[in-house]
């Protein structure tokens, strides 16, 4: 019956939540990457279903708007960029970090908000009991893995415990950590994302 729920939201462009995260006695951080505009409605519904208590995103904001190839679409990334980060300032979050990707501006996303903390290439962070490294770039991860190591751009190293230590693909699946125990939970993003991601063949690029 689970799985017929995930497969029904995913192909109306929802997030399947149980409702054991929605109902849960303990905060969680929300981490996503690389989304394209077509995802932000559903990230809506997502961050108003699990209400997280912290947001990571690790870059590539506007994912379908390739920036880094194509500057002349900086106003358009900007626009997009601006219902995003409404969509973000609007949850409840204690605190948002956004590590840029190679297809951000940072100067754009300054202009936009500065409630939101912003990380340039890698950083470690703490959250209560979570240590946690963050970067868009899985070769910036290794350089000094944490407890939990969260990124994106492309599906090099995917979702796996190596070594104790928790390594989790922004673009391979929505993941919601927790702060106390520590469970990690993995939410499907809908279907036709990574359409819009790949953009003729160029995934996470």
């Amino acid at each position: 019956m689970e799985k017929l729920k995930v497969i029904l939201n995913r192909s109306i462009g929802r997030v399947y939540v149980p409702k054991h995260i929605r109902n849960r006695n303990e905060e969680v951080i929300l981490h996503i990457s690389d989304t394209p505009y077509s995802f932000f409605y559903a990230l809506k519904d997502l961050i108003k279903k699990i209400n997280p208590e912290y947001i990571i995103h690790t870059g590539d904001l506007v994912d379908n708007i390739k920036l880094e190839f194509c500057h002349y679409s900086l106003y358009r990334y900007s626009k997009r960029l601006e219902v995003l980060v409404d969509i973000l300032l609007k949850s409840n979050a204690k605190k948002i970090y956004i590590c840029l990707g190679n297809h951000d501006k940072k100067e754009t996303l300054q202009d936009i908000s500065d409630k939101i903390e912003i990380i340039d290439i890698s950083e470690n962070i703490n959250i209560k009991n979570a240590k946690l490294r963050i970067s868009h770039y899985s070769d910036e991860i290794m350089k000094d893995p944490q407890e939990y190591n969260l990124y994106g751009h492309n599906l090099h190293i995917k979702n796996k415990i190596d070594n104790e230590k928790i390594y989790l693909n922004g673009i391979q699946s929505i993941n919601i950590i927790y702060t106390e125990t520590k469970k990690v939970e993995y939410l499907a993003y809908p279907f036709g994302i990574d359409d819009e991601r790949l953009r003729k063949g160029k995934i996470g690029l």
